[in-house]
């Protein structure tokens, strides 16, 4: 019952981790998600500007699964050079089926949330530009599918895993780390608008609380893919 079981905060122990990658690779990591801030801005003002036709979208999503990986292997880097394991990020593994469960009901309950939380965004603010490219046609389904997961894995295991970890050690307050990871998160999307970059960091705070209280990535991995997966395919 021990895995399957939610205890609150107040009756759980929540020390203060160690930092779970030298410094140097935390600044590392951040500069290069600061140029690519820079860097997908002055490309989306260039897009504007020419107004040329959308780029193929197999392409990108062959861009987007590297650009996954190659995030999750840095992360995976870092923590290695301190002795900590991938799965230490993640919060363990499930001990038995109601812990399953119980994370699928978990995740399932916090994209409603999400889903709610942008309707009635939506329905003050208005509906803002879409940013995803839908596919059309079964290989671009396959793989906008590959990119969903690989975000939930990925992302996840990044942002809520090694950067709200760090940024808790580092800080001292875990209410500070999931603020500083979900900014993190945001500041790639600054390309796709104020209003987009600012529902980015929104969802990671929703998701770093999740993951901060249930003491798991594995609910946000989970409400983090099926996300992807129903705005891509189902358009919700």
């Amino acid at each position: 019952m021990s895995g399957a079981k939610i205890e609150p905060l107040s009756s759980r122990r929540l020390e203060t981790p160690q930092i779970v990658a030298p410094v140097w690779h935390t600044i590392v990591f951040l500069l290069v998600f600061a140029a690519l801030t820079i860097l997908g801005w002055l490309a989306s003002a260039r897009r504007h500007a020419i107004s040329q036709v959308p780029p193929r979208l197999v392409p990108l999503q062959a861009q987007a699964l590297v650009f996954e990986w190659i995030t999750l292997l840095w992360a995976w880097f870092g923590a290695w050079r301190k002795r900590v394991r991938l799965r230490e990020l993640i919060g363990g593994r499930w001990p038995n089926a109601k812990a399953v469960v119980l994370d699928l009901a978990l995740g399932a309950g916090v994209w409603t949330l999400w889903i709610s939380i942008s309707s009635i965004e939506n329905m003050v603010f208005g509906h803002a530009a879409s940013s995803i490219s839908y596919p059309s046609n079964l290989l671009e389904s396959l793989l906008a599918i590959a990119v969903a997961i690989s975000a939930g894995f990925c992302e996840e295991t990044v942002f809520r895993g090694y950067f709200q970890k760090q940024f808790w050690a580092l800080t001292g307050s875990a209410t500070a780390a999931v603020i500083l990871q979900a900014a993190v998160f945001g500041m790639p999307h600054v390309y796709q608008g104020i209003r987009l970059a600012t529902e980015a960091t929104l969802y990671g705070i929703l998701f770093g609380a999740l993951a901060h209280w249930r003491g798991s990535l594995r609910p946000g991995i989970l409400a983090h893919a099926w996300s992807d997966i129903a705005a891509r395919l189902l358009r919700i």
